[in-house]
């Protein structure tokens, strides 16, 4: 005889042995043993949860000469005839293969016969989301008025696709995805019986690789055992289903929290020679992006994650030393990677890109995420911050000055033709003192005083100098220009200009800059000397549309 595949062998013979779908079970017995039985039945749930197994098993004991407690006996010969398929009063359609008006028709010709032997005709149709239109409107008759010897049961992993009134017609049972620990038990249940030996921790990754679904995991332990050994150890399942070991996965996580584009394209290349699947790898890798996730907001992650202690001790310790957004943020991006894949003719090379993007050019849009999750808590105090500052300003602030440039013509050279670039000042404007970094850091501390903690600490290490009359110029150095786009948002101008408007007691203008695009040397007033001042100073004022009048004397 030929051999069978074990999720053939293992296969449910009475309502019992299907695992975890006790609510699915309760009911038909009972219909079975009272006697209602209903003209459809629409089974729905993922692959491998046990809705085509369950459908033979109620087409067997609706038509069970010895019925027990509503299981069939599996023994009299209308239920040994349906296992052999020797009665053809059971029927089974694939929809996804015969989903033409024709094939629907054949059925609603024959179900007007009575069964041949049993006492229902039985018609099982598999994947019924699949059938055209115009095979559900032709299906739709039948189910509505059916010879009362005719049951439907109707099996669909995506019940969504189904018309209402196909839905509407049938008596639904959703079936649950089995736990792994069940998943486990079962599996241990079929090793034994067939003489091997599995380590603890590969029936775990087994069960945890089917998602859910028992017929996966059954197919996974027959593929292991096909090696012929007694003993299956974890390493023989990870080379087996093609995923990557613990260390692995963190190894290659701890490269791309350090920016280490080397290390990250080793590992890739590792992973290659050893024939790993890489949209596989992609998959895992967002699974474990998420599990630090868990790892990082809540206290006792193991009831959630399911893994060894020390792999969740590796999590935890890993996570400690990342930002909860800094790992959304790779959720998200492996996600889009995932569904980019079905495009990619080279994998690898989409990986690699991806990863290397993110390690060298994708902080900036780390820093804006934060800064857009931020905003939100900083409005909300807001008021807060309005009531502990001074409802009146104090008089020494009133008339404060700004530090300005001015180019004047000395003494001695009064009678010489020289041009002069000036921003247009109030008469008799007093001179602006030193004091003026003083109030940049008065600002910033206000910032953080105020909670606004995203706006402080993108501006930390920033100057001040004054363009104009009530125009402060923000300064931003090499290491801070990447900051520009973020501070220049309007929302944190206008925060800007209100803190600064307050300790200087005058309204006052923001405008972000470059360190590139002015000269800062300390001094009040730039150096003297040749129209290449003017120049700057018109540069400036056109770059940041400013008001600048040039005087001649």
């Amino acid at each position: 005889m030929s051999y069978l595949a074990l999720y053939r062998k293992w296969r449910p013979l009475v309502f019992e042995d299907v695992v975890e779908q006790e609510h699915v079970v309760k009911t038909l017995k009972h219909s079975v043993s009272s006697g209602h039985i209903a003209h459809a039945y629409l089974f729905c749930g993922t692959r491998g949860t046990g809705k085509t197994t369950m459908a033979h098993i109620l087409s067997r004991a609706i038509n069970c000469l010895n019925p027990q407690d509503g299981n069939p006996c599996n023994e009299c010969e209308i239920c040994t005839g349906i296992i052999s398929g020797s009665i053809l009063d059971v029927l089974e359609i694939d929809a996804a293969s015969n989903n033409s008006v024709d094939n629907i028709r054949e059925i609603r010709d024959e179900v007007v016969y009575a069964p041949s032997q049993a006492k229902y005709k039985v018609y099982i149709i598999d994947e019924v989301h699949m059938l055209s239109t115009g095979a559900f409107n032709a299906l739709l008759k039948t189910l509505e008025e059916p010879p009362p010897h005719v049951v439907f049961i109707l099996a669909t992993t995506e019940p969504h696709k189904l018309p209402a009134t196909i839905l509407s017609r049938c008596q639904r049972f959703d079936f649950r995805r089995i736990s792994i620990d069940s998943i486990i038990k079962r599996l241990e249940v079929i090793a034994a019986a067939n003489g091997v030996t599995v380590d603890s921790n590969a029936l775990r990754l087994i069960a945890r690789k089917s998602d859910g679904a028992l017929r996966d995991a059954i197919s996974l332990l027959d593929q292991c055992m096909s090696s012929g050994s007694k003993k299956i150890s974890y390493d023989e399942v990870l080379s087996l289903i093609g995923i990557v070991n613990e260390t692995f996965m963190t190894g290659i996580v701890q490269a791309i929290k350090e920016r280490n584009t080397r290390e990250i394209l080793r590992l890739i290349d590792r992973l290659v020679m050893e024939g790993k699947d890489i949209p596989q790898f992609t998959s895992d890798l967002v699974l474990y992006y998420r599990n630090l996730l868990m790892c990082k907001v809540t206290d006792d992650p193991s009831y959630i994650i399911d893994a060894s202690k020390e792999a969740i001790r590796q999590m935890k310790a890993l996570s400690d030393d990342m930002d909860r957004e800094e790992i959304i943020y790779m959720i998200k991006e492996l996600s889009q990677l995932e569904s980019d894949f079905k495009w990619a003719v080279h994998p690898r090379v989409q990986l690699e890109i991806t990863l290397v993007r993110i390690c060298e050019n994708e902080v900036n849009k780390l820093n804006n995420d934060i800064l857009s999750r931020l905003s939100a808590l900083e409005r909300k105090v807001d008021n807060l911050c309005a009531d502990q500052q001074p409802a009146v300003k104090p008089a020494s602030m009133e008339n404060a000055p700004l530090k300005q440039y001015e180019r004047q013509e000395k003494p001695e050279k009064a009678s010489s033709k020289v041009s002069k670039a000036q921003m247009p000042l109030p008469e008799k404007e007093p001179k602006p003192d030193k004091k003026y970094l003083d109030m940049w850091d008065e600002v910033l501390n206000e910032l953080k005083n105020c909670g606004r903690m995203a706006i402080y600490t993108f501006l930390l290490g920033t100057k001040a100098v004054e363009l104009g009359n009530r125009i402060i110029g923000i300064v931003f150095g090499e290491s801070k220009k990447s900051n520009i786009d973020v501070c220049s948002r309007a929302e944190n101008i206008r925060i800007i200009e209100e803190i600064a408007g307050r300790i200087l007691g005058r309204e006052v203008k923001v405008k972000c800059i470059d360190e590139d695009d002015i000269n800062i040397d300390g001094n009040d007033n730039p150096p003297d000397g040749s129209d290449e001042v003017v120049e700057k100073a018109q540069e400036i004022a056109d770059k940041l549309n400013v008001p600048l009048n040039i005087i001649d004397e």
